[in-house]
């Protein structure tokens, strides 16, 4: 796999210890682009350029005529040399051994004020991990789902009150309203950083220094990946000393209170991780300016300016190096950033990164802040597994087509498509569902493990014994050659091509839609791609469904992948068949009445109860025209969102939360038409009574109450499950005054 370079290096051969011939390819650079034999004897190729990169290749043999190869490449443990750093390249080629000695280049850039070197290992974590494990000093919560589950210990809830009130004052009270339409889809999640002292390990360490008395100068050297490095805290030559100020910014102060119970909390939850290294990922790096609020003692919020530095992209360990400038221009700007009451100048002039990981052209996951990092720093990437969304990280030959998302469609692993293409899903790669449609934008995975001569791929859809139409959609994927071509890239065209013409189903060449099989190139990032297409999947039910189709028609759609060689040839056996069931139609549903003793007063309506705990009626329906309903509920909440506990008191009585199971409806549930007594339109009637045996509470004669339905579609992506969604809302008073 080729590797990512930024800036200006000289690299030269250190070794070779192969018997076929070895080379080294530079591409994307302003002045060396070119290829290199791999011989001691080579002199040292000085390049200059933003982006570029390295690809190490052999000869699969000893004659003249073999095939060129790239080898597998990883990443050296970087160090700092006198005024250099220096790393290596390791190869390996596809002889017999794997000692990664086959050809090693050397890398060394000068590191001065200017330049700066970040390095480290990318890995993803999952299981029991409450928080991110590779922030030691803080509780860093990257998602909204350990966000909930954080919360309920009250150390943490309090700090995050104080730190940010804004972001969770939605999950401490209920809102009284919500909005009678569905939410839009969540703003990518920014991490949330709770402090556990002060001041970072790097800024302690100036401390500790200048109270011994002893000069503060940089690490000469870094260890190999996996231990860890004291930073480099050395000032810059501005001709004066400037001593460190050592108090708490104030967002520690307003949370102090609470530090002891949450270093606890941390000690008692300590991560009981999965983790494992992450090749192929594509990281970007950005500066970060930190906002008036954030200067001034406030919470990390990422919503400061941001600035593109470039691109790196993991080797097969794990590992990454990036290396960037931070120009006189650039430290001019950093003198804007001064934390008020923060440490020295020296170390607030340093710039402060994010780093963000990309894939199917968006931010999969962002990083918290990595704030003032000296000129050589070791930053370590913990991910949560989950943002990822790797699809399947091996092939399993026997077919093509792989996955949908996390969601297996190989036999074997507790997944099944019926007839019609229900999903029903069971492995814990991936969401769980029962007979579910699929909607949104859908990862296709596939794989030609069995047919390595297919070159291209061609995609189609039908509805059942219908006419095979082309897939004509637009997919890109990273190549390693093209990264950081512009600041705004995020993948080069895999398809559709029509220059090569194809036999399609054995007949004369045609011209026809196809795509570039790159599963096994080097040349490509290696996370996804396995992954043929991105299917946006209401293309293809609008295509061949259209809106006067009967409800009761099954919205079933065909995809048929097949591959082809350079020249155009079917691959015999390069081909497989899958049948989805995608159905974007929403649950409806309508509260339509609340009455009592057979009157609805409708809007502003006040119900004058004639005894405590009076029957009042709710008329509602619930409705998924493709029997896609999960789940639906009939709630009622009173005052300050008070939820008020009520049951059906006539005989049959009406459930008011009904959830599908497949043993009672089998392929479908429509909703309220498959409750008690629904009429002609699917409507159902339940008399209500509070279970608290009245309305009101005690010492109370009036009140405002919400009457909600609400319901989730039975649905996913492959990734993900429909949320559920308020389908509608009565708001009433209740009144009683006793006799």
């Amino acid at each position: 796999m080729p590797i990512t370079m930024q800036g200006n290096w000289t690299v030269r051969v250190k070794s070779k210890a192969a018997d076929w011939a070895q080379r080294f390819i530079i591409s994307g650079s302003d002045n060396a682009d070119g290829t290199y034999e791999g011989d001691v004897s080579t002199a040292p190729v000085s390049v200059i350029g933003a982006q570029w990169s390295i690809t190490v290749q052999h000869r699969q043999g000893s004659g003249k005529n073999a095939d060129w190869v790239t080898s597998a490449d990883r990443l050296g443990a970087p160090s700092q040399a006198g005024s250099d750093v220096i790393f290596d390249i390791l190869s390996n080629d596809s002889g017999g051994d794997s000692d990664y000695n086959d050809l090693v280049l050397t890398c060394s850039t000068p590191l001065t004020a200017s330049e700066y070197v970040v390095y480290g290992k990318a890995r993803s974590y999952a299981g029991l991990c409450r928080f991110n494990p590779c922030f030691p000093r803080f509780i860093v919560i990257d998602t909204y789902e350990q966000l909930v589950d954080l919360i309920r210990y009250n150390p943490v809830l309090e700090a995050l009150k104080e730190l940010y009130p804004e972001r969770i004052k939605h999950l401490v009270a209920r809102p009284r309203f919500k909005r009678p339409i569905p939410e839009p889809d969540p703003q990518p999640f920014r991490p949330m950083m709770i402090p556990l002292d002060g001041m970072p390990d790097d800024q302690l360490q100036v401390l500790r220094e200048l109270r011994r008395g002893g000069d503060v100068s940089p690490e000469v050297s870094a260890p190999a990946f996996g231990t860890s490095i004291k930073p480099q805290v050395s000032a810059p030559a501005f001709g004066t000393s400037i001593k460190p100020q050592v108090s708490a910014p104030a967002f520690t102060s307003s949370i102090a209170p609470y530090v002891r119970d949450l270093a606890k909390i941390k000690d008692l939850f300590r991560p009981l991780c999965v983790v494992k290294n992450q090749p192929g990922l594509l990281l970007r790096f950005i500066e970060y300016d930190r906002t008036e609020s954030e200067l001034s003692g406030g919470a990390y919020t990422g919503t400061g300016d941001r600035h593109f530095l470039g691109y790196a992209v993991t080797d097969e360990l794990g590992n990454y190096i990036f290396h960037f400038s931070h120009t006189l221009e650039d430290i001019a700007e950093e003198f804007d950033d001064i934390e008020t009451g923060g440490v020295s100048l020296a170390t607030q002039l340093r710039p402060d990164l994010i780093v963000q990981v990309i894939g199917g052209g968006s931010v999969l996951f962002e990083t918290a802040l990595f704030a003032n990092i000296p000129n050589f720093k070791r930053i370590n990437l913990c991910i949560p597994e989950s943002r990822l969304n790797p699809g399947p990280t091996a092939c399993q030959g026997g077919r093509a087509i792989q996955s949908i998302g996390n969601i297996w469609t190989i036999p074997g692993l507790g997944n099944t498509l019926d007839a019609a293409g229900r999903i029903t899903a069971t492995n814990a790669a991936g969401p769980k569902i029962t007979r579910g449609a699929w909607v949104g934008r859908l990862d296709f995975f596939a794989c030609f493990t069995d047919h390595p001569n297919v070159a291209y791929y061609t995609l189609r859809f039908r509805k059942p014994g219908g006419a095979w139409q082309p897939v004509q959609e637009y997919y890109e994927h990273p190549r390693i050659a093209d990264i950081g071509s512009s600041p705004d890239y995020t993948g080069t065209k895999v398809g559709p091509f029509t220059t090569q013409p194809l036999k399609i189903d054995g007949g004369p060449a045609q011209t026809h839609p196809y795509y570039l099989n790159i599963e096994s190139s080097a040349e490509w990032v290696i996370t996804h791609r396995t992954r043929k297409i991105r299917l946006s999947s209401w293309i293809y039910e609008d295509t061949l469904y259209p809106a006067d189709t009967p409800d009761h028609v099954a919205r079933t759609v065909e995809f048929r992948i097949e591959g082809y060689t350079l020249a155009g040839d079917k691959v015999t056996g390069a081909d497989d068949t899958i049948r989805l069931f995608i159905d974007h139609r929403p649950v409806v549903g309508e509260l339509a009445s609340i009455a009592m003793g057979g009157v609805a007063p409708g809007e502003c309506g006040l119900f004058e109860l004639p005894s405590p705990n009076a029957t009042l009626t709710a008329r509602f329906r619930v409705h998924q025209p493709g029997g896609f309903v999960a789940v639906y509920n009939l709630e009622v909440w009173r005052g300050s969102a008070t939820p008020v506990a009520v049951s059906d008191v006539v005989a049959p009585a009406q459930p008011l939360s009904l959830a599908y199971n497949e043993p009672t409806h089998g392929d479908t549930f429509y909703g309220t038409y498959d409750a008690v007594g629904p009429d002609i339109d699917g409507y159902v009637v339940a008399e209500l009574q509070a279970d608290a045996g009245a309305w009101l509470p005690a010492g109370k004669n009036f009140c405002s109450f919400a009457f909600e339905v609400y319901a989730t579609r039975r649905s996913t992506d492959g990734y993900s499950l429909s949320g559920a969604q308020r389908m509608d809302i009565e708001l009433v008073g209740i009144s009683y005054t006793a006799p």
